[in-house]
C-alpha cells in the first residue's frame, strides 16, 4: 500500500499545495489536497455520476437562464472566498473552503455536461438539462448531502476519502481532456450509446493528455518549491 500512498501524495502534488492545515483530516489522516481542492475534484466526479444517472436522454441544451446564473455563482464562490481570503478581506475555513469548492466543482460538472452529449452523441436531443425544476432540486440536495457526510470527517471513511480524491482528481482532467478531444470533427457526434467504439481513442488520447499534464504540474510544484527554499 506504500507505494499507492505514494503515488496519490504526489498526484495531490501536481495540482494542490498540500498545507495540512488547510486539508480535511479524517481519523488522522490528511486527504491529499487541500479542502478547497477535494471539494472542487469531488464535486466534479459526484456530479459527472449523477448526470449520467439521471439523465439518460441525451439532454444537450443548457439549462434555463435562473438555474445556468445560479450555477455560475457557484462557480464563482469559490474564486471569490479565495480571493477575499488572499486579500485578508474575511477570515476562511476549511468548512467555507470545501463547500465553495464542492459547489464550484459540481456545477462546472452539470454546466459541460450538455456540451459532452452534444459533441458525443450521434443523436443528442434538443432538451434542456434540469428542464424540470425537481431534478435541479434533486441535484441541489445531492450536493448538500455530500457535503454535510464528508464534513462529519467521519474516521472509518478515511481511507474511502483519500482515494476519492485522487480519483476524482485523475476524472476531473480526463473529463475535460475528453470534451477537447471531442470538439475535432473527426471524433464528434459519432457515438451511439454512450459505451461505444467512437469512445475508446478518444479516451486513449484524453488519458495520455491528463498523464502529461499531471507530471508537468508536479515538475513545476517541485520546481517552485526549490525556488523558495
Amino acid at each position: 500500500m506504500n507505494w499507492i500512498n505514494f503515488i496519490v501524495n504526489n498526484l495531490g502534488a501536481s495540482v494542490c499545495h498540500q498545507i495540512p492545515e488547510r486539508s480535511l483530516k479524517m481519523g488522522g489522516l490528511i486527504l491529499p489536497i487541500c479542502a478547497r481542492c477535494s471539494g472542487i475534484y469531488i464535486g466534479f466526479f459526484i456530479c459527472a455520476i449523477f448526470m449520467f444517472l439521471i439523465f439518460r436522454k441525451r439532454e444537450s441544451d443548457l439549462p434555463s437562464l435562473y438555474i445556468l446564473i445560479i450555477l455560475i455563482i457557484f462557480v464563482l464562490s469559490t474564486v471569490v472566498d479565495g480571493l477575499l481570503s488572499y486579500l485578508s478581506v474575511i477570515e476562511t475555513n476549511n468548512i467555507a473552503r470545501f463547500i465553495t469548492g464542492f459547489l464550484s466543482g459540481s456545477s462546472t460538472m452539470a454546466i459541460i455536461y450538455p456540451i459532452f452529449n452534444y459533441q458525443y452523441y450521434r443523436n443528442s436531443y434538443n432538451i434542456k438539462i434540469f428542464a424540470s425544476p425537481l431534478k435541479f432540486v434533486f441535484f441541489i440536495v445531492i450536493d448538500a448531502l455530500v457535503i454535510f457526510i464528508t464534513l462529519l470527517q467521519v474516521g472509518f471513511l478515511r481511507y474511502f476519502y483519500y482515494y476519492l480524491a485522487a480519483v476524482s482528481v485523475i476524472f476531473t482532467f480526463y473529463f475535460v481532456n475528453l470534451l477537447m478531444i471531442l470538439l475535432i470533427p473527426v471524433f464528434s457526434r459519432k457515438a451511439p450509446r454512450l459505451f461505444s467504439r467512437y469512445l475508446v481513442l478518444p479516451t486513449i488520447f484524453a488519458l495520455i493528455m491528463s498523464l502529461v499534464e499531471l507530471f508537468a504540474f508536479y515538475k513545476l510544484h517541485i520546481f517552485l518549491i526549490h525556488i523558495k527554499i
